[in-house]
């Protein structure tokens, strides 16, 4: 029986610690591992190793010393896309690729904050868990400075907690704004700093929820949600991320931990751990089923959720190429594993029920 080969997109960097046989590079051996356990071998490449006229690619595949060596195959018929692509030649190649009958799930994983936004308040159960959103103009801010005494100001498109502003309100008159450790504090006049923000058509205005603290800092929540073998969507994992002492955003990047959430639920004896999982849960599930509607090769996604202190899950951004690293921060090493593995139990489902058809 011939063994069914599994594509990994991946990116530049990625890709060279694969060829390089760093072993320390921990996510190779959870896909070796997934695929030996459905009956698949991985092989990973980048967007520019496939030749789509003669059908291959020029893949690193596991040699018999144990190591990466570069092959030329046949490209795989099914593909996980773990890559970020913007340029306009690279998404028609993809686009190419599945007319030849290639199966890329998440061949989509960048997605615009307000399309997102747009898409999930079409649907009225979710419209609750949606803070209020705009884009940003002159306008649009006045009438959100109206109505609430925090905003977020933060980027359509953008990662990493880059770019990202508070806003907040002091007084009758007075206003604080606050980015990269920096406090200005305005009337009338706006700062700079939330001029060129406001005027900037690719930035959105956004309601600042409370978030529940740990330790009185602000966390929220990376949800893990993917497809799974039998082509369902499940929550692989929860984790929570808590902003550095004095800071509003919770990105590691931005010096953020990471920590689970029961140890962030420790201090809210009035809230079950159950009960605020499960709503997680049910929102992860509905989110993620609505946006499958417009996006239909999502298979693998990490949510940022907020909670209240009242434990009522508020949506804050989908990430379409998860890096899964707050798990292994959080020393939630099974679940880590589990979210490499997952993605490749869905890759087996769509080989039985999609390949088998053909």
């Amino acid at each position: 029986m011939t063994t069914l080969t599994v594509g990994i997109l991946v990116d530049g960097l990625i890709y060279s610690r694969i060829k390089n046989n760093r072993s320390y590079f921990k996510p190779v051996s959870f896909y070796e591992e997934a695929c030996l356990q459905y009956g698949m071998c991985p092989c990973f490449f980048r967007l520019k190793d496939i030749t789509l006229e003669t059908n291959q690619v020029n893949a690193l595949v596991k040699g018999d010393k144990e190591k990466y060596e570069l092959k030329v195959i046949t490209i795989p018929k099914i593909i996980h896309n773990r890559g970020l692509f913007f340029r306009n030649e690279s998404k028609l190649k993809i686009m190419n690729l599945q007319k030849m009958g290639v199966i890329i799930f998440n061949d989509r994983n960048r997605f615009g904050k307000w399309v997102v936004h747009e898409i999930l308040m079409k649907n009225e159960e979710l419209q609750p868990h949606l803070p209020e959103t705009k884009r940003a103009s002159s306008e649009n801010f006045n009438e959100m400075m109206e109505k609430y005494k925090e905003l977020i100001i933060k980027p359509n498109s953008g990662s990493l907690g880059s770019g990202v502003v508070m806003v907040e309100k002091k007084d009758s008159d007075l206003w604080e704004v606050r980015y990269r450790q920096k406090r200005e504090a305005f009337a009338n006049v706006w700062p700079e700093i939330i001029r060129k923000k406001v005027l900037n058509k690719n930035y959105i205005i956004q309601e600042r929820i409370p978030l529940a603290e740990y330790e009185g800092s602000p966390f929220d929540l990376r949800v893990s949600v993917q497809k799974n073998g039998l082509g369902e969507w499940q929550v692989t994992g929860v984790v929570g991320k808590v902003a550095k002492i004095g800071n509003y955003v919770t990105n590691v990047a931005k010096g953020g931990t990471c920590k689970t959430l029961n140890e962030l639920l420790n201090d809210y004896s009035d809230l079950d751990f159950n009960e605020v999982y499960q709503s997680i849960k049910d929102f992860s599930i509905k989110a993620v089923t609505e946006l499958n509607k417009y996006f239909p090769n999502l298979a693998d996604v990490g949510l940022d959720i907020g909670l209240t202190t009242e434990g009522f899950p508020m949506f804050i951004e989908c990430n379409g190429r998860d890096l899964r690293i707050s798990f292994k921060i959080a020393q939630m090493h099974e679940v880590w594993k589990a979210t490499y593995t997952t993605p490749i139990s869905y890759a087996r489902y769509l080989f039985d029920s999609k390949i088998d058809e053909e």
